[in-house]
């Protein structure tokens, strides 16, 4: 869900990750910052797959906070994993954080450079609530790179009963250019995200599929992290 939109969302959101995102991490993750697009921007990096998959986090997030699981048990063998902290959160800061009215396409292009400074050619998105959204614009704008994604948690547009403080496009018009095979997951309790998001994102992407998670809530990937694990590892080898 879009984080400009959704000022109640903040706190809610961060105080689920606070109480099940602290996870310890495995030792071979390696850290370091990268200049891209002006600014040094935090990334971590594990295992040493040939697949490269790229973590995009949530509003305020950062990928220690975001992405504990994901970073510590996606397989080693087969992924090489990087998480990143988008400009102005986490330890990619300076600058402070601010939001321009493009800042998911600025995300997007960060995120796609950042993976681009680091030597992949070619890597996977996983994203997660509004790194859900920047990861369908960097599919959309960069089809030739982009080889699956996973995203859950993301809204492409905003409705009346989104909280009623606006309404519009975030990046409707941008669904029908993305490519890649797309895995939408979807936790059937998350109180954020209604389900006609999900099967809107299933309606304009082609040939994506959707994945319902009955006891799933906005934070499922923490909270049911050996299942999402699952999920991703099989979806990416397909």
């Amino acid at each position: 869900m879009a984080l400009f939109l959704l000022g109640r969302r903040f706190f809610t959101c961060r105080a689920d990750i606070n109480m099940t995102a602290v996870h310890a991490y495995c030792s071979s993750v390696a850290s370091g910052r990268q200049r891209v697009n002006g600014v040094d921007l935090y990334y971590e990096q594990t295992g040493r797959g040939r697949h490269a998959v790229l973590l995009l986090p949530g509003a305020l997030g950062s990928t220690k906070t975001d992405f504990g699981p994901q970073l510590k048990s996606l397989n080693k063998e087969l992924f090489t994993v990087v998480g990143w902290d988008p400009r102005g959160y986490g330890q990619s800061r300076p600058p402070d954080r601010d939001f321009p009215s493009d800042f998911f396409e600025r995300d997007a292009k960060d995120a796609v450079d950042l993976m681009k400074t680091l030597g992949f050619s070619k890597f996977s998105l996983l994203g997660w609530s509004d790194g859900g959204i920047t990861a369908l614009v960097a599919a959309a704008r960069n089809p030739n790179l982009i080889n699956k994604m996973v995203v859950w948690g993301s809204n492409a547009f905003i409705s009346q009963q989104d909280l009623k403080l606006y309404e519009g496009s975030i990046c409707l018009e941008l669904l029908p250019l993305i490519s890649c095979p797309t895995l939408i997951i979807h936790g059937e309790k998350d109180p954020m995200v209604p389900s006609f998001h999900p099967q809107h994102l299933l309606q304009h992407i082609k040939g994506s599929r959707l994945h319902l998670m009955p006891e799933g809530k906005h934070n499922l990937h923490l909270k049911y992290a050996d299942e999402f694990n699952k999920l991703v590892e099989d979806f990416l080898q397909q």
